[in-house]
């Protein structure tokens, strides 16, 4: 009998980790609405996922599922089926801030604990959108930002070349972990981006993943090491959440 009951809750388990999403809608313009995969319930602990110049990809409700299982409530927010945008990365410069701005405000509503997670240039949008949200809620504080190699310039610098940034990186204040291959060509911008966010008043910390290149762990063409390390992105983002810098 303890055998078979052992069993159960092994496979409930199982069940509940690739349990399909639940689904939201969150009106954020007039006839504008952001569908919204939800994965897990908590009322203290929400990772806003936005997405990159890629859109929402497959590997991403994967890990969003493991990370409900940690405890994690995740919001995957589809930000260009919102305004029927094509999924190229000058699509991201028609995404209103506002946008951002909504969805965090909705979420503030309903969880006390919010961290905000992209990747690639979908840094830019969703600094933006939180710098808009802060503006309108300054005694509620977004508990931090974790950036899958952040792509912040304005322009991709030439080699040799110091690079440019967006505006938003120096009015951004953070708490923010920067996850970051050795083998991205902005690699060698580290220590230029970090002092750059600085300056905003956002406190920064960089953890290297050796041997990885941008977009490892949704490759088509990742080799065995991003492979392996793409099965474990869960743990490096709760990892990054434990390794959040002190708000000051």
């Amino acid at each position: 009998m303890k055998a078979l009951l052992a069993f159960f809750c092994i496979l409930a388990g199982m069940t509940s980790a690739w349990a399909a999403p639940t689904s939201l809608s969150i009106n954020v313009a007039p006839q504008v609405d952001v569908p919204v995969s939800v994965y897990g319930a908590s009322k203290q602990k929400l990772i806003l996922w936005l997405p990159s110049e890629m859109g929402v990809v497959n590997a991403e409700g994967k890990i969003a599922a493991q990370l409900a299982q940690r405890g994690f409530e995740v919001w995957i927010a589809d930000l260009f089926s919102a305004r029927f945008l094509p999924v190229v990365p000058s699509s991201l410069a028609k995404i209103p801030p506002a946008d951002i701005a909504q969805v965090i405000h909705v979420a503030a509503q309903h969880h006390r604990t919010i961290y905000l997670l992209t990747s690639g240039h979908g840094a830019g949008i969703t600094l933006d959108g939180a710098r808009e949200w802060q503006k309108h809620h300054p005694t509620h504080k977004i508990a931090g930002a974790i950036l899958f190699f952040p792509n912040l310039y304005a322009k991709s610098p030439e080699p040799g070349e110091s690079p440019h940034y967006l505006p938003i990186a120096t009015q951004t204040h953070l708490p923010i972990v920067i996850l970051q291959g050795d083998l991205s060509p902005w690699y060698w911008h580290l220590d230029e981006m970090k002092s750059t966010l600085q300056k905003g008043g956002s406190q920064v910390a960089i953890k290297i993943l050796p041997g990885m290149r941008d977009r490892f762990y949704f490759r088509g063409d990742a080799n065995l090491s991003e492979r392996k390390l793409g099965s474990q992105v869960a743990t490096l983002i709760t990892d990054g959440i434990k390794h959040l810098p002190a708000k000051k």
